[in-house]
């Protein structure tokens, strides 16, 4: 990763375009080829992005064209794409509909806003440096936010797919409400929206480079102008959107509107970094790129004003389009213009076709997108951990998204985070090394009557040292040396993942030192980080210690208690 980011330079335009120059002219075609496939998906997609998002369907054809623009110009990275989200989709939709109760103007203005509000938020988190704020949302817990929005979404489209009135203000009245309405189910949007599902699965499996959403669209246009769908079955139209490319304006809210906003702001910020960062570092690695992910934040940023400001809504770093772009061969965000370029005619030129766009095959799109965001092998494998904290974290927030709303959901997707990082660094697996004569060095639990070898106990704390884990080290060395088989003669502390210690935990280990030295055994400290060290030599610990107290390695300390123990022998 390309260690300089934040703003400087990017003025200057010395920053700019990082995502494609250098370039090479064999990169050409496959960018030429990536940026077509990525039109062919992202169009129709875009069309039930804007569905999810409570906003107009042309909405979602304006966020594959300024904000995509923006990205390539701005960003670092060669391979993400970026546009309409699902996730962030439905967290605009959820908290934009709360405030506007029931205002189609101000709902549109709203969901403008947020995205501005959201670049802005972006721009100034590119600046600041503060991508690791990804690291509040873990994998897990992101997996499950993930299979909520999609479980919600799924449930929300039911009404589309059987052609039935299923709204209702929450998603389990519009899952009862859609229920009891099954008998009139009109049997032409049932079957054609089977047919759209099956079409894109089926593409996706046996042929995934062909644009399986494109193909299921136009079929269904011309479908329905050619037997009349409307008309004769009942089987109602998208309509035909405004023709034209998107203009510029600021949209306008009560200040109290704004500020209901702000919190939602902030989770969508976490959301986007972090899908949209994991997902740049993930293929920047497969590939062996360079990325800044701060300036991609700051592009990020940009491509929400532009959204903001051009009639569209919140856009964010998609895995599912930069994983089929990266299949077709894409070589830098060249391929992003080119999908850019391609909406142009589509918005110029053909939206009068979507008025034989029928409201079955765009909730059968949307499901289907709601049906890859389930991630089951994902919650199949937290499951089968060994510990499973993590599957009940990832599935409670997978619940509270489904049932009770994306924005609650996305606050306990943050607070578990948080929870499940301090409940692993409060209570680390402690380990205490044993040499085996079959098998070589092993770790075992740091339990009472766990020792290296008679006399000698290696014990590894498995995390930082700090206020909240500090009382676990004095309850372990007291454990391990009372507990002992053999009377103490030397306890190694393995420091090695200690990095920082706070005034707390540094009296908790002086607390441990002298029930080791209490106990008539020697305490040394092996591989101990030199940030570290400096703060031991604040609060007197090395003195504690001697001159002898640290050691570069485990090894060492064996090698000196068996050459002692031979000593011993020898002079017996």
């Amino acid at each position: 990763m390309d260690g300089s980011s934040g703003w400087s330079g990017i003025v200057g335009g010395r920053r700019l375009l990082g995502g494609i120059v250098p370039y090479r002219s064999s990169w050409l075609g496959a960018d030429l080829l990536a940026g077509a496939t990525l039109a062919a998906v992202a169009i129709p997609e875009g069309l039930g992005y804007a569905k999810i998002a409570g906003m107009p369907p042309e909405a979602g054809l304006y966020t594959c064209l300024l904000p995509v623009l923006c990205f390539a110009l701005f960003a670092s990275t060669r391979r993400l794409v970026i546009g309409a989200d699902s996730a962030t989709a439905a967290i605009s939709a959820a908290a934009v509909g709360l405030i506007a109760v029931g205002d189609p103007e101000r709902f549109f203005a709203l969901s403008c806003l947020l995205a501005i509000m959201s670049g802005l938020l972006l721009l100034l988190a590119g600046g600041l440096h503060l991508g690791f704020l990804s690291d509040f949302m873990s994998r897990s817990v992101l997996a499950g936010f993930l299979t909520g929005v999609g479980i919600q979404i799924a449930i929300g489209q039911l009404d589309g797919i059987l052609g039935v009135d299923g709204s209702a203000e929450t998603t389990y009245q519009n899952l009862v409400t859609t229920l009891a309405n099954v008998p009139d189910t009109n049997l032409w949007d049932l079957g054609l929206s089977a047919a759209v599902i099956v079409t894109i699965l089926g593409l996706g499996r046996v042929a995934p480079r062909l644009p399986g959403p494109l193909i299921a669209v136009v079929g269904s246009i011309a479908l329905a102008g050619a037997i009349a769908l409307e008309s004769k079955h009942g089987v109602e139209m998208v309509g035909a959107l405004p023709a034209g490319l998107p203009t510029l304006s600021v949209p306008t809210a009560p200040w109290i509107d704004i500020v209901a906003l702000a919190p939602t702001a902030m989770v969508v910020l976490l959301v986007q970094i972090a899908q949209s960062v994991s997902t740049a570092s993930a293929f920047a690695v497969q590939h062996d790129d360079r990325h800044d992910a701060n300036r991609d934040l700051i592009g990020l940023g940009v491509a929400n004003l532009s959204a903001g400001l051009g009639s569209s809504f919140v856009v964010n770093g998609s895995p599912t389009k930069t994983g089929i772009s990266d299949n077709s061969g894409t070589r830098s965000q060249l391929a992003m213009v080119v999908l850019a370029l391609l909406t142009i005619p589509v918005l110029l030129f053909f939206t009068g076709v979507f008025d034989y766009l029928p409201e079955a095959t765009l909730a059968a799109v949307v499901f289907v997108i709601a049906v890859h965001l389930v991630k089951i092998d994902t919650m199949r494998m937290l499951y089968r951990l060994p510990e499973r904290g993590e599957f009940w974290v990832a599935t409670s927030t997978a619940v509270i998204v489904a049932l009770v709303g994306v924005g609650a959901g996305t606050l306990w997707a943050v607070v578990a985070s948080v929870v499940l990082h301090l409940t692993h660094t409060a209570r680390p697996h402690n380990t205490v090394v044993t040499v085996e004569e079959v098998i070589g060095r092993v770790e075992v639990p740091a339990l009472p009557g766990a020792e290296t070898r008679p006399g000698l106990i290696i014990y590894r704390f498995a995390a930082n040292l700090y206020f909240a884990n500090a009382g676990r080290l004095v309850d372990d060395v007291r454990g391990l040396v009372e507990g002992a088989p053999s009377p103490v003669r030397l306890f190694v502390l393995d420091a090695s993942e200690i990095h920082s210690v706070d005034w707390t935990s540094a009296e908790a280990l002086l607390k441990a030192i002298s029930i080791v030295h209490e106990a008539g055994a020697e305490f040394q400290i092996a591989r101990l980080p030199a940030e570290a060290r400096t703060t031991l030599q604040y609060h007197g610990i090395s003195a504690t210690l001697g001159p002898d107290g640290y050691i570069d390695t485990v090894r060492k300390a064996l090698k000196k208690f068996k050459a002692a123990e031979k000593q011993a022998r020898d002079d017996l």
